[in-house]
C-alpha cells in the first residue's frame, strides 16, 4: 500500500493535493505526516541535496515531534516540487 502512495506521491500534482489535504485537518501531525510521506517518496537524500539542507537535518524533520521553521518545509517542499498556497474559505468553512 505504502508503495503504490509513495509511486503517486512523486507526481508534483498528487503530492500538492495530498499535502492540502491534510493542511485541511488543521492538524500539525497530519501535516507533517503527509510531508514525510513527500519527501521518503522522492528520497530522503535526493530531497536533501536539492533543498541545500543536511540530511541529518531532514531525517530529524520527519519525526513528529520535532519543531521545524516556515523557511525549512519551504526548502523541503519546493526540493519535492510543490508550493505553499492559500485559497479563500467558503463562508459556513469560517463561521465554524
Amino acid at each position: 500500500m505504502k508503495e503504490q502512495l509513495y509511486e503517486d506521491l512523486r507526481d508534483p500534482s498528487y503530492a500538492a493535493a495530498y499535502i492540502n489535504e491534510a493542511l485541511l485537518e488543521g492538524d500539525e501531525v497530519v501535516f507533517k505526516t503527509a510531508v514525510a510521506d513527500v519527501i521518503r517518496a522522492r528520497g530522503v537524500g535526493k530531497v536533501a541535496e536539492l533543498a541545500g539542507i543536511n540530511r541529518v537535518t531532514v531525517f530529524k524533520t520527519l519525526k513528529p515531534e520535532t519543531r521545524t521553521s516556515f523557511t525549512t518545509y519551504h526548502s523541503l517542499l519546493t526540493a519535492c516540487g510543490v508550493g505553499f498556497a492559500t485559497r479563500p474559505l467558503e463562508r459556513e468553512e469560517h463561521l465554524r
